[in-house]
C-alpha cells in the first residue's frame, strides 16, 4: 500500500510536468502497477481468510474488504475490455465513428485493402520502441521504430520507422495525424501502402445526426450555463429511429454504448460527445454499494472496533466553554492637498448618508459573470478589495462606494490603498514610512507609473515572481477596482431597454440604444447623483430617494425577466452586513482557547466541572453551530445551489462540519470540543485570508447536478473529521510530553486516543464513500469513473494512508497510542496536499492554478517544525498502552 501510494503521488507530478500520456506510460498503465492491483486483491482475500471474518461473524468487515475486491475486478474489466473515445458531429451532419483516446499505427495495402494496426505509446519520458510484422498480400511486412522526437512549441512529434517488405527496406518519418485525414502514402517493392499514426476509428452499426446544438449562457456574460445536443438516432438494422437531447448529466444509452455531452466547437455549430462501452460498470457499482453498506454496518456492528471504542468512552465524562469577539479600528489618512475640505466632506458623509446608503445597497447590479445581485454585495467586494478593511473612514461599504462615484476628485486624494514593500514605495515616489497611498499618487501627469512593472510581473510564471512582483500585481488590481468605481463602469444597473438580450449596462459604456434612450438612462443617473450630492450637504433626502426609486422602477420595468426574488436580495444584504462567517472565526477561536484552558486546568487538578456549567458551555457551542448553519442555508438560498461549489464555500462548510461532528459524536470530551472549535476558527480564518474568492458565483454546467450535494458534501465533511484527528494527535503528543505521576493525564490520553480512532474511522468512511461516489458522478456525467486526475488521485492516496494508519494496531502492540498520535498528525499532510497542494501545484480538472506553483507559506514550515519537536519530545514518555476492550 505504501508503494502504491508513493507511485500515485509521483505520477501526479509526472502528469503535471510531462502530460497525462507520460504518467500513464510510466505508472498507471505499466505492468508493475497492474501487478500491484493484483497483489492488493490477493492480500484482501488473504485478510478475509487469515482474520477468519466469516467464522467470527464479522460480517461488516467482511463486506467492506470484499467490496474492494469487487471494485478491483470491475476496474480490470473496464481497463482491458472497455472502449472509451469521442465523437465529433457538426450541425446537420451525421457520424457513426468513435475515435479512441489511444494512439495506433495502421498500415493498409491499397491494392488488396488489407491492413493491420497496433497501439503505440511514446511520450517525452518514454520511448517504447517496437518491432511488428504481419502478412499483407501473402507477404510479410515488418516495421521497426528507429527514433522518436517529442513535440515542442514549434514542431509536432515525429517517429522514424524502417519498413521491410519483399526483401526491400524503406525509411519514413511519420507525424501524428489525429484527424485521420491526409494519410501518408508510400511505395515499396512496387506496391502502394497507406500508413497513419493516430487514434483508432470504431464504426458503429447506427448513426447519429446532430439536428441542433444549443449553448445557453449566464445573464449578460460569456460563461456557459448549459449546452445541449439535439440528436437523432437512425439504426437501420433494428429499424429504429428516435430523437434525444444529450446534455451535461443527461446521457444517452443505446446499443451498449453511452454518449455524454463533453464539449463543443468554438463556433457553436458542432458538438463533441464522449462515448464508452463498459462491461465493468455493473460489478463496479455493486462494489461501490457493498462499500457503503460495509462502512455503515461497521458503525453498528458489536464486533467492530468502532463499537468497542464508543462503549469504552461511555464509561467516561468531561466538560465545555465561552466565546470572544474582536473589533477593527482604523484612523483615516489623506493626501496633503485640500485636507480640510476632504475631512469636512467625510464628516458629512458619516453623519448624513447612513440611512440612504442602505436603500442604495438594495439597488440591483449585474456583475461581470452575469449574476444579478444587490449593489451592497458589489460594494462590499470592491471596497474590501481596495482597503482590506471594514468600515474604512467609519463609512460602510455602500457609503464609501457611493461617495467615490459622486466625489471622484476628492477620493482620489485619500490614502486608502495599503502598501508595504519599500521598493514599491520608491517606485511610486512616496515616503517609505507611508502605510497607505492615494489613487493620484500612482499617476504622474495621467501616466500610470506601474505600467511597465505590471507587464513584466504578468509575463513571469507565478513560481518565478518575487514579493515585489506580487505586491505590484495586487496593487494594480486594487487600482483597477477603484478606477471602475470612479468612472462608473462598475454601475451596470440598467437592463436592455429593447429586451433583445439579458445583459445590463452602465451609462459609462457605449450603449446600443437610440440617442434619446441613452439620454434618458444617463439623466436617471445624473439626476440621482445631483440630488444625492445636495442631500449630503443639507441632509434632505426626499429628492435623492425619489430618483433612486426611479432607477429601481426602470429595473423592474425592463428587467423583470431576470430579477431575483425580493427575499433573496434581503437575505443577501443581511448576510453581507452581519458578516457571519468572518465573525465566527473569532468566536470559535476564543471559545476554543477558553475551553482548552479550563479543560487543561481541571485535568491537572483531577477535578470535574459541575454539570450545569458544562451544559452551559456545550449548548453555547450548539448555538454557534446553529448560527453557522443558518448562514450556510442563507448562502444556499441566495446562490440557488449548495454552498460548497468552490474553495471558499468548501472551507466554510468544513468549518461547520468540524463543529457539528464534535457536538454529535464527541460531546463528552472537552478537549475534542476545544479542538473542533479551534479547527473551525482556523479554517474560517484561512478562508478569509484573501486568496479565496468569497463571491457567490454561477455554477459551471457539470456542477448542475444533485451529485454536487452528495459527493462534495460527504468528502469535504471527511476533511473535518480527519483535521480533528490531526488536532487530537497533537494534543495527545503534548500530554505525552507532560506525563508524570498524575494518572489523570494518562486517562485523558487514552480517552483522546479513543476519540481520535473513532473520528478517523468516520473520516475514512466518508472520504472513501465520497471519493467513490465522485467516480459515479464522473461516470454519469462524462463517461469514466476514474481518469487519474490529480485531485482524485490524491484523494485515493489519502484513503490508502489513513487505511494504513487505522490498521497500525495490528503491527504495533507496544506504544500504540503514541504511534497512532504521530501517524494521525503526519497523515493529515496528505489531506493538506489534496485540498491545497493540488490546487496550486498540480494541473487537472479540479485545479485552480493549472500547476503553476506558489510560494509555500511560512506558517507551514513552522507547523512542521512544531510537529517534529512534539513527536521527539513525546517519544521519551511514550510507554502507554490501551486497556483491553
Amino acid at each position: 500500500m505504501s508503494i502504491y501510494a508513493l507511485l500515485c503521488a509521483i505520477a501526479t507530478f509526472i502528469e503535471n510536468d510531462f502530460g497525462t500520456p507520460a504518467a500513464k506510460a510510466i505508472v498507471y498503465n505499466n505492468i508493475y502497477f497492474n501487478v500491484l492491483h493484483l497483489l492488493l486483491g490477493l492480500n484482501l482475500i488473504g485478510v478475509i481468510i487469515y482474520a477468519k471474518l466469516i467464522q467470527k461473524k464479522k460480517y461488516a468487515a467482511l463486506i467492506l474488504h470484499f467490496s474492494f475486491i469487487i471494485i478491483l475486478i470491475g476496474a480490470a474489466l473496464t481497463r482491458y475490455f472497455g472502449i472509451e473515445g469521442g465523437m465529433h458531429i457538426r450541425e446537420g451532419e451525421s457520424s457513426n465513428i468513435i475515435v479512441t483516446r489511444e494512439e495506433f499505427i495502421k498500415i493498409t495495402h491499397l491494392d488488396t485493402n488489407t491492413s493491420f494496426e497496433f497501439m503505440i505509446n511514446f511520450t517525452p519520458l518514454t520511448t517504447n520502441h517496437f518491432t511488428k510484422s504481419s502478412t499483407l498480400n501473402d507477404n510479410t511486412l515488418a516495421i521497426n521504430s528507429k527514433s522518436y522526437t517529442p513535440a515542442n512549441e514549434f514542431n509536432l512529434a515525429n517517429l522514424k520507422l524502417e519498413i521491410s517488405y519483399k526483401n526491400e527496406n524503406k525509411t519514413i518519418t511519420l507525424e501524428p495525424n489525429f484527424t485521420n485525414k491526409e494519410i501518408h502514402t508510400f511505395e515499396i517493392a512496387n506496391e502502394k501502402f497507406n500508413i497513419n499514426w493516430g487514434p483508432k476509428e470504431i464504426q458503429l452499426p447506427f448513426k447519429i445526426i446532430l439536428e441542433d446544438f444549443i449553448l445557453e449562457r449566464y445573464l449578460g456574460s460569456m460563461s456557459p450555463s448549459s449546452y445541449l445536443s439535439k440528436i437523432k438516432i437512425i439504426d437501420p438494422m433494428n429499424n429504429t429511429e428516435f430523437s434525444y437531447d444529450i446534455f451535461m448529466n443527461n446521457v444517452l444509452d443505446y446499443g451498449g454504448y453511452r454518449f455524454f455531452q463533453s464539449s463543443y466547437d468554438q463556433d457553436e455549430q458542432g458538438t463533441i460527445l464522449s462515448v464508452n462501452k463498459d462491461i465493468g460498470k455493473i460489478p463496479t457499482y455493486i462494489g461501490y454499494a457493498l462499500l457503503i453498506v460495509g462502512f455503515i454496518w461497521i458503525l453498528f456492528d458489536k464486533n467492530s472496533r468502532f463499537y468497542k471504542l464508543t462503549q469504552y468512552l461511555k464509561k467516561e465524562h468531561s466538560l465545555a466553554l465561552l466565546f470572544l469577539l474582536l473589533l477593527n479600528l482604523q484612523t483615516p489618512s489623506f493626501a496633503q492637498e485640500n485636507e480640510n475640505d476632504i475631512l469636512n466632506l467625510i464628516s458629512k458623509l458619516q453623519q448624513n448618508t447612513h440611512e440612504h446608503s442602505l436603500q442604495f445597497g438594495s439597488l440591483l447590479v449585474q456583475d461581470f459573470n452575469g449574476r444579478i445581485k444587490p449593489i451592497d454585495t458589489l460594494a462590499m467586494e470592491f471596497i474590501h478589495k481596495i482597503t482590506q478593511k471594514d468600515n474604512f473612514l467609519n463609512l460602510n461599504h455602500n457609503q464609501l462606494f457611493l461617495a467615490m462615484m459622486i466625489y471622484p476628485k476628492e477620493f482620489r486624494q485619500i490614502k486608502m490603498f495599503p502598501i508595504k514593500t519599500k521598493e514599491l514605495k520608491k517606485i511610486i515616489g512616496v515616503n517609505i514610512d507611508e502605510k497607505h497611498i492615494a489613487f493620484d499618487d500612482i499617476f504622474d501627469n495621467n501616466t500610470y507609473k506601474l505600467t511597465n512593472y505590471v507587464q513584466e510581473a504578468s509575463r513571469k510564471k507565478p513560481s518565478l515572481r518575487n514579493q515585489l512582483d506580487k505586491d505590484i500585481l495586487a496593487l494594480d488590481e486594487k487600482i483597477n477596482h477603484a478606477y471602475y468605481i470612479y468612472t462608473g463602469q462598475a454601475l451596470t444597473i440598467f437592463p436592455d431597454m429593447y429586451e433583445q438580450s439579458l445583459k445590463w449596462f452602465s451609462p459609462a459604456q457605449i450603449l446600443p440604444f437610440a440617442k434619446e434612450d441613452i439620454n434618458r438612462i444617463q439623466m436617471l443617473l445624473v439626476n440621482y447623483f445631483l440630488a444625492t450630492k445636495e442631500a449630503i450637504e443639507t441632509n434632505e433626502w426626499l429628492s435623492a430617494n425619489e430618483n433612486l426609486q426611479a432607477i429601481k422602477d426602470f429595473q423592474i420595468h425592463y428587467g423583470s425577466k431576470v430579477l431575483p426574488e425580493k427575499n433573496r436580495i434581503k437575505f443577501e444584504i443581511l448576510l453581507n452586513h452581519y458578516n457571519i462567517f468572518d465573525n465566527l472565526t473569532y468566536v470559535y477561536l476564543g471559545f476554543s482557547l477558553i475551553l482548552f484552558i479550563i479543560s487543561f486546568y481541571t485535568m491537572l487538578k483531577n477535578t470535574r466541572l459541575k454539570t450545569f456549567i458544562y451544559n452551559l458551555f456545550y449548548f453555547t457551542l450548539i448555538a454557534f453551530a446553529i448560527v453557522h448553519s443558518i448562514a450556510l442555508l442563507m448562502r444556499w438560498y441566495i446562490g440557488d445551489h449548495a454552498p460548497w461549489s468552490n474553495a471558499y464555500e468548501s472551507m466554510i462548510y468544513i468549518a461547520w462540519a468540524c463543529v457539528v461532528s464534535a457536538i454529535v459524536f464527541f460531546k463528552n470530551s472537552p478537549f475534542a470540543l476545544s479542538a473542533a472549535s479551534f479547527l473551525a476558527g482556523i479554517t474560517l480564518f484561512v478562508a478569509h485570508l484573501g486568496f479565496m474568492d468569497p463571491q457567490i458565483g454561477n455554477l459551471i454546467p457539470v456542477l448542475k447536478s444533485y451529485w454536487l450535494n452528495i459527493h462534495v458534501s460527504i468528502i469535504t465533511a471527511s476533511y473535518a473529521f480527519l483535521a480533528l484527528c490531526f488536532m487530537l494527535g497533537l494534543l495527545n503528543l503534548v500530554l505525552f510530553t507532560l506525563r508524570s505521576k498524575n494518572l489523570n493525564i494518562d486517562l485523558n490520553i487514552i480517552k483522546l486516543h479513543c476519540i481520535n480512532e473513532i473520528a478517523m474511522i468516520l473520516g475514512l468512511a466518508m472520504l472513501t464513500i465520497g471519493n467513490f461516489l465522485g467516480g459515479v458522478w464522473a461516470n454519469e456525467s462524462w463517461g469514466r469513473y476514474w481518469g487519474w486526475d490529480s485531485k482524485e488521485t490524491w484523494a485515493l492516496i489519502c484513503i490508502i494512508i489513513y487505511a494504513m494508519v487505522i490498521h497500525l494496531r495490528f503491527l504495533f502492540k507496544k506504544n500504540f497510542i503514541y504511534i497512532f498520535s504521530c501517524a494521525s498528525v503526519i497523515a493529515f499532510y496528505s489531506i493538506l496536499m489534496t485540498y491545497f497542494g493540488v490546487n496550486f501545484y498540480l494541473s487537472g480538472l479540479h485545479s485552480y492554478a493549472n500547476g503553476d506553483p506558489v510560494d509555500i507559506p511560512v506558517f507551514l514550515y513552522i507547523l512542521v517544525g512544531i510537529n517534529i519537536i512534539l513527536i521527539i519530545s513525546a517519544s521519551f514518555k511514550r510507554n502507554l498502552n490501551l486497556p483491553s476492550f
